[in-house]
């Protein structure tokens, strides 16, 4: 590099010296980012081998839109997360946006706005009108996500599984006593599992970002959040959404 360097040097004026010099870090940049989502359906899940959902399609057309190489990879949360911290062209999604989180990684958002709600059984006789009428209850949620942060960090009784359906399992066996899940995920087992729930107080929600590694150059970061406000303002994001409603 610093062989090109000098011979501009000799035949270019010191102004284009400028210019060319900083734009090599870009340059030397040039890679197809690894996303990372997990199976968290309807915002992302595998079908015929394909990762498809709301946030696959969100995120796919924004890095179609910043003219960005990219590559989508459905595997479990804890994979995820321990690549997005140690890789320097991945990211990952829809990333649920907090405190702990903040000053980790590069953010991109809101690719979705969510909110999380209580269920039970339909025929339960449990009554949960505020979050405290929880709090001595078993709470089913799965591992990793800000739900079992928040919840935990308040000192409710909160029991993981590796897998978001599981869940709706424990719930129909009575291994739980109330699945605290995302608003569309609950809906989207229900109808699968063909179990009716009763929907409680939604008393959380939440931004859902595009989670960059720190690494990536702050130029590509704001090149993407650019991208997703005119997504927003044309109608695509929109488009996306009603297709799933």
């Amino acid at each position: 590099m610093m062989k090109i360097v000098m011979l501009i040097n000799c035949i270019a004026p010191m102004a284009f010296i400028f210019v060319i010099v900083a734009g090599l870090p870009n340059l030397t940049f040039a890679t197809t980012f690894q996303l990372y989502t997990e199976e968290l359906p309807p915002y992302s899940m595998m079908e015929d081998n394909q990762p498809v959902g709301i946030s696959v399609e969100i995120v796919s057309l924004l890095f179609e839109k910043a003219q960005l190489d990219y590559e989508v990879r459905v595997v479990p949360w804890k994979r995820a997360f321990n690549t997005l911290q140690n890789k320097v062209d991945s990211c990952a999604f829809p990333v649920q946006r907090n405190q702990e989180r903040e000053v980790v990684f590069h953010w991109i958002s809101p690719i979705l706005i969510t909110h999380t709600a209580f269920y039970t059984n339909k025929h339960s006789s449990l009554r949960i009108r505020t979050l405290e009428d929880a709090r001595y209850l078993e709470i089913g949620s799965y591992g990793g996500s800000a739900i079992v942060d928040y919840l935990s960090n308040l000192k409710f009784i909160v029991r993981t599984t590796t897998k978001e359906e599981n869940n709706i399992h424990k719930l129909i066996h009575n291994r739980i006593d109330i699945w605290a899940a995302d608003t569309n995920t609950a809906k989207y087992y229900s109808k699968k599992n063909n179990v009716q729930l009763k929907r409680h107080v939604v008393f959380f929600t939440t931004l859902r970002a595009l989670a960059c590694n720190i690494g990536v150059p702050d130029a590509v970061i704001e090149k993407l959040q650019i991208t997703l406000k005119n997504m927003y303002e044309d109608g695509s994001i929109s488009a996306v959404m009603n297709k799933y409603q």
